[in-house]
């Protein structure tokens, strides 16, 4: 019987080989167009991934290691957090000695009976705005200093508004306190004793009584301010409140525009309407002053006019571009 011839591109086995045996095959792939070597060395690409694989390890490793910072510092500040409750809720800082200053028109037993402080206070949780709220009551507070003194003392000192004007109302002899803020601060009295310079003493040892206006310059002189007259009668000032009414306002106008200097000369203030109001000089000078518009003006034509001319009596600086005036005839 014939053997049959093996078929065409098929080579015979050889002795001693067989296909298991054959060499394996190379991972990498050969390109199709040849490339001129390069001067760089090439680079193996599992080594590339173990690099990555170790600075992936190492960048992890510091996230947590940061993590582990960061959660010790929030371990941290939540325990002190918690301290801190404990502490400024305990008793260690109890306001037990609580002193309360006061003033030239609040007195210590005024505030104590205004003041609220509920019990327990601390020197952590009291509330001075509420303070301030309680001693507000009294028309001449304006605010309230809180001082706290460790570890249990607690100092609470008024604030008093500043008098910038008395309103002098004659229907009534009345001398008005107004504030800083053009607020009615109170009534104050129109008998005062003053020394032998004319200064308001209160120790009950003045060498003179003052009575009605005179009391009430005494009284403007006493607190450095300036004293307003001729308040019509329908002015029915409340403690506390703001000053409605438009010829005192004008006249507050008046008080705040001059000048400190030119304010020294001016002895009252009369504001009888807005439209009429004037200024009398220390020197017996009248100055007609009208609305409080132009007030700088007004005190510079003043000042020069009392500078140029004697003998003057009367200035009308209700329009200061056409001023006139009058002065002593001379012999």
């Amino acid at each position: 019987m014939a053997t049959p011839k093996p078929s065409t591109g098929t080579k015979a086995a050889r002795p001693g080989r067989t296909l298991g045996a054959s060499k394996p095959r190379s991972l990498t792939s050969v390109p199709a167009t040849a490339k001129k070597p390069s001067g760089k060395k090439g680079v193996n690409p599992l080594s590339s991934l173990g690099a990555m694989a170790n600075k992936t390890s190492d960048a992890a490793s510091l996230v947590t290691g940061k993590g582990k910072i960061v959660g010790g510092v929030l371990a941290v500040l939540a325990v002190f957090v918690v301290v801190a409750i404990v502490v400024i809720n305990s008793g260690l800082f109890t306001a037990t000695d609580i002193q309360i200053q006061g003033s030239e028109h609040v007195t210590k037993h005024d505030a104590i009976q205004l003041i609220d402080l509920p019990e327990g206070t601390s020197l952590f949780n009291v509330d001075p705005d509420q303070i301030t709220e309680d001693l507000k009551q009294n028309p001449w507070v304006s605010g309230v200093d809180v001082q706290r003194q460790f570890p249990h003392t607690l100092i609470i000192t008024p604030m008093e508004r500043k008098v910038i004007a008395i309103a002098y109302i004659s229907s009534d002899d009345l001398a008005w306190a107004i504030g800083d803020d053009d607020t009615w601060i109170a009534p104050l009295s129109t008998s005062v004793e003053v020394d032998d310079q004319g200064n308001v003493v209160t120790t009950g040892q003045g060498s003179n009584t003052l009575t009605g206006i005179d009391a009430a310059l005494a009284l403007a002189k006493h607190y450095g301010a300036v004293l307003l007259t001729d308040v019509s009668a329908d002015v029915a000032p409340v403690s506390g409140q703001a000053v409605s009414s438009k010829a005192v306002k004008a006249g507050l106008d008046y008080v705040r525009g001059f000048s400190s200097e030119f304010l020294g000369q001016v002895k009252d203030i009369s504001t009888p309407s807005v439209e009429a109001i004037s200024a009398n000089l220390n020197n017996g000078i009248e100055v007609s002053l009208g609305d409080s518009n132009d007030i700088v003006k007004k005190e510079r034509v003043v000042t020069k006019l009392l500078s140029q001319v004697e003998g003057v009596t009367y200035i009308n600086v209700r329009s200061p571009g056409n001023y006139t005036f009058r002065n002593a005839p001379t012999s």
